[in-house]
């Protein structure tokens, strides 16, 4: 199992927080989300890190789950949606944890039926 350390990225002088220098512009991602959504992830093994944003969360089988998208695929019209499992490590810090393939179906099975109830209980409110 792949423990990656969640850091959250500060907001630079052009207010991009991304960590990904070409993907803000005038209209960037930092129009569509809040700094604290921005995570930038390090692998404990290699110490390569991955910058994501974190559009939703939710919980599964008493478990919290997080639901990771690039940031360069924010303005596009269909996202890859990453999952990853929110635990706190040995040492009390908060850690994102890889899921095995047949954990990351059962979660994206299960947020998509979290998200179709979200959006019954909005078409219901509406009327």
């Amino acid at each position: 199992m792949t423990m990656i350390q969640l850091m959250w990225a500060p907001e630079d002088d052009k207010g991009c927080c991304c960590c990904e220098p070409d993907c803000c512009g005038d209209e960037g991602v930092g129009e569509v989300f809040d700094e604290e959504d921005y995570v930038v992830l390090t692998d404990t093994e290699t110490g390569e890190e991955y910058s994501f944003v974190m559009a939703d969360n939710f919980e599964f089988e008493n478990e919290n789950f997080c639901v990771l998208i690039d940031p360069e695929e924010v303005d596009d019209e269909e996202v890859s949606l990453f999952f990853m499992k929110l635990v706190e490590s040995e040492d009390g810090e908060e850690v994102l944890v890889g899921l095995d393939e047949e954990e990351d179906e059962r979660v994206f099975a299960a947020y998509e039926k979290y998200m179709d109830e979200q959006e019954d209980e909005a078409e219901f409110e509406e009327d």
